[in-house]
């Protein structure tokens, strides 16, 4: 009897248990999270930290890739290697998220010099190792290096990148933000120094937003220090890896407890046409039809600006600039829609003033045709003496060009100069070929394009004139305003006026 009750009260004890176990699995398992119509459903790794004043932190387990450090070893970076080589120990120590360490050198020639390693004294040995030296010649194989050290990390891994120099090999940097984007690493830079001045083109700054990573900009090389303590925190889970713009903002960071919480969130499905559906017995019916808007601009009115001048140096250094524009001048002048006479006016050394104001381009002609490029040698010109006789001369509202490769050897007339063109609302263009003289020049040129709204444009080459006188034609005639003209030969030939803007317009329907 015994045995029976024992065996019943068994038998219960295990249907009690599949009850419970099927309850479990119907009712307490979580749903889904369902998204609305449009979106779709989006797992993602949030940071998400707490601030501490007491106790430690718990530790976290290494779900990260590779910590990566591309540094150049050029003589002029000895400051920040040496504060790199001074706290790799302390990131080392620290790290509780990466579960290895990439490093990667480069210089001018490049060789590939790429390491890595999960043991920490490999890392260190490696880095104490680097002796700066070389340089000289500005741009470096920056992109080279950091694509050798994306191609040797983990997927999901961070790049810190050490430079005070452009990249000589910024046409690589699409290829390499694919790499970085398909192994889903991220790109930290940080900079010092000028990056060469006008030959850096941004490719940092886009390779760090197509990444994912950030900028960094340190005007004292001292400061490498609290980026890499930053860093020594970021890898041991005290603060989220957001590195700041500025020394500034990063010294006010709080280190914390973080941890990375994987979430579901409802991210909109990117779509030009949304997704009609028709009821039943009906059929959808597509319809599409091009549209243009804009068109043509029409033409300004007459007589709206004042006179279109031109300022030319007629030594004999600018035979080719004078050919051009005597050539495209007759084409100006049929395009001109815009202005009531021209003005020309020519300067040299020693200075006599030879200026006309014509309204026929006949006239004009012989003008041009009767200038003979010859003197010169010693390099400043009476290039503002020019720009006042025909300032002078010009109507209000009037726009002058001035053509010249020299600098202004009167100079002390820029103020005076400046004040007539602002009273009669004259805008000056510059067009620079050559040298300007080296340091004889003092920036006249520019100070008087900024304060008549004008601009400055450099060519590189003599022949590039053509080009600012296509440019000319096409704001004469009114397709485009002379305040676009580019700054850059590069960007003028690119240059295309505006016109007319179309795009397909689709119409969904439903008939029965």
């Amino acid at each position: 009897m015994k045995l029976k009750e024992i065996f019943l009260a068994a038998v219960l004890v295990l249907v009690c248990i599949n009850i419970a176990e099927s309850h479990k699995s119907c009712c307490c398992k979580p749903h889904p999270r369902r998204c609305p119509s449009g979106y779709r459903s989006v797992l993602v790794n949030r940071v998400v930290c707490k601030y501490r004043r007491r106790g430690r932190c718990p530790r976290p387990r290494p779900i990260l890739g590779s910590l990566g450090f591309v540094i150049d070893d050029t003589g002029s970076m000895r400051d920040d290697i040496a504060g790199v080589k001074s706290r790799i120990s302390y990131i080392l120590a620290r790290n509780r998220l990466f579960r290895d360490f990439v490093v990667a050198r480069f210089s001018d020639p490049y060789r590939r010099r790429v390491l890595r390693s999960s043991r920490s004294t490999a890392v260190r040995n490696y880095i104490n190792a680097i002796k700066p030296s070389g340089g000289g010649d500005c741009p470096e194989y920056s992109l080279s290096a950091i694509r050798d050290a994306a191609k040797a990390a983990r997927p999901n891994s961070m790049l810190y990148l050490f430079t005070d120099a452009s990249a000589k090999d910024a046409r690589l940097k699409a290829s390499v933000a694919a790499l970085l984007r398909r192994k889903r690493t991220r790109l930290y830079v940080v900079r010092s120094g000028r990056l060469c001045g006008s030959s850096y083109k941004g490719e940092y700054d886009y390779l760090a937003k197509r990444s994912g990573g950030g900028v960094i900009r340190l005007r004292n090389k001292k400061n490498v220090k609290y980026v890499l303590k930053y860093i020594g925190l970021a890898s041991a889970g005290r603060v989220p890896f957001r590195l700041p713009s500025s020394v500034k903002k990063l010294r006010r960071i709080r280190p914390g407890c973080c941890k990375i919480v994987r979430k579901r969130i409802c991210k909109r499905i990117r779509s030009h046409c949304p997704r009609v559906y028709c009821p039943r017995g009906y059929r959808r019916v597509v319809k599409r039809r091009r549209i243009c808007k804009g068109g043509p601009r029409p033409p300004p009115r007459p007589r709206r600006l004042g006179s279109l001048g031109f300022v030319i140096d007629v030594t004999g250094s600018m035979k080719t600039e004078i050919r051009a524009v005597r050539s495209s001048i007759s084409s100006v002048i049929a395009a001109n829609r815009r202005f009531r006479n021209y003005v020309l006016a020519t300067f040299s050394d020693p200075y006599k003033r030879k200026v006309v104001a014509v309204k026929r381009k006949s006239s004009a002609l012989k003008f041009l045709r009767a200038i003979r490029p010859n003197g010169g040698g010693d390099c400043p010109e009476y290039s503002l003496s020019g720009v006042r006789d025909a300032a002078r001369r010009a109507l209000s509202r009037s726009v002058l060009f001035l053509f010249m490769d020299a600098s202004a050897k009167d100079a002390r007339l820029k103020r005076s100069v400046a004040r007539l063109l602002k009273r009669k609302k004259i805008r000056l263009f510059v067009v620079k070929t050559g040298k300007l003289c080296g340091r004889a020049y003092k920036r006249e040129y520019d100070y008087l394009a900024r304060v008549s709204g004008g601009k400055v444009i450099t060519l590189p080459s003599k022949s590039g004139v053509s080009s600012v006188m296509n440019f000319m034609k096409l704001a004469a005639a009114g397709k485009a305003k002379f305040s676009a003209l580019p700054k850059t030969l590069k960007k003028l030939k690119k240059f295309r006026p505006r016109g007319r803007r179309c795009f397909t317009q689709i119409l969904i329907t439903c008939r029965r």
